[in-house]
């Protein structure tokens, strides 16, 4: 037994290690990599007992084999202290909430907010001050795109962006960074609970259902207060205040966005629409903003169209009919 477990939890450590070492050697594929790095481990935890010290002892073991791959100079270290504050402390969490069988929806929020909250505080650990942090992004952000216009202007392509063009796109993107830190944290949960679903055989390894007919899935009703109070925030005098209104926004209206792609499944399925032409209209609408809106717009009057006819009809309806 023992042994076995030896074997199992290095296996799943060096798949870990290896993928998120990946991230920094490989243009796109490794960064995929990196955010699948907690599905080895997760798929090794599943279905036995004690699953989160199981998995903080895996992410242990990995985040000493990463310091042994980077280098025992400063970088390796860094990158395995990088691990333990995002993945590897994803990968924990996600661990213990399998364990006590929560909703997908649940790990993923609460996965997404420890990841937040971890990151937070090691930057303002590291550089001291969330205005300091700031100007650095900020600093950084416009050298990075000075860099990339000198490249353009080298081989001949002027991209005629100015300096103020540069200066309102930098600082639209830190107003959302928060917002995209969320939703980036909240995609890599959800992308490796699904393939530990498929991976583990369903329920049959993790005990429960934790994905049912996802055609059907749809937000909780108080959810659109949150939305409403957001939106009419964005407005709010106090800048700090409305930046924090724009990024709650920015979340729930991508919420609503994962609605409105269910009530696409749904009709597609009722159509028995073929899948490679479910994927390219999944791809279309990931990739182009209006029909993106147009998905989130779907997900938020479902609430009161109901456009799945999921929701019993009311006893007002009812009456209703009686008189027509």
């Amino acid at each position: 037994m023992f042994r076995r477990d030896l074997i199992g939890t290095l296996r799943a450590a060096i798949a870990a290690a290896v993928m998120f070492l990946a991230g920094g050697m490989l243009p796109v594929v490794g960064s995929l990599a990196m955010l699948l790095s907690p599905t080895p481990v997760l798929v090794y935890v599943a279905g036995q007992s004690r699953m989160a010290l199981r998995t903080a002892v895996v992410a242990a073991v990995a985040a000493g084999l990463i310091v042994v791959g980077a280098g025992p100079t400063a970088i390796g270290p860094t990158a395995a202290g990088f691990y333990l504050m995002t993945f590897g402390l994803a990968t924990v969490v996600m661990a213990a909430m399998l364990e006590r069988r929560q909703s997908f929806e649940m790990i993923v929020l609460v996965t997404t907010l420890v990841m937040l909250a971890a990151g937070m505080a090691a930057l303002l650990a590291t550089v001291g001050s969330p205005a300091v942090m700031a100007d650095a992004m900020r600093a950084d952000m416009l050298a990075a795109m000075a860099r990339g216009q000198k490249f353009y202007k080298a081989i001949g392509l002027e991209s005629g962006v100015s300096i103020e063009t540069r200066t309102m796109i930098v600082d639209g993107t830190l107003r959302l960074a928060p917002a995209l830190a969320a939703l980036s944290a909240a995609t890599m949960a959800l992308l490796n609970l699904t393939v530990v679903w498929r991976y583990t055989g369903r329920e049959r390894r993790i005990g429960y259902v934790l994905f049912g007919d996802l055609a059907r899935w749809s937000t909780p009703d108080w959810l659109i207060w949150v939305l409403l109070v957001a939106g009419f925030g964005l407005f709010m005098p106090i800048p700090e205040l409305s930046t924090i209104a724009l990024d709650l926004f920015v979340c729930v209206a991508a919420v609503y966005f994962c609605q409105g792609l269910a009530i696409m499944a749904f009709y597609f399925k009722v159509l028995a629409m073929p899948t490679l032409a479910r994927g390219l209209i999944y791809f279309v609408t990931m990739l182009q903003p209006v029909l993106a809106t147009l998905v989130c717009a779907v997900g938020v009057f479902d609430l009161w169209i109901d456009f799945r006819r999921l929701k019993p009809p009311s006893r007002e309806a009812r009456n209703l009919g009686d008189y027509l």
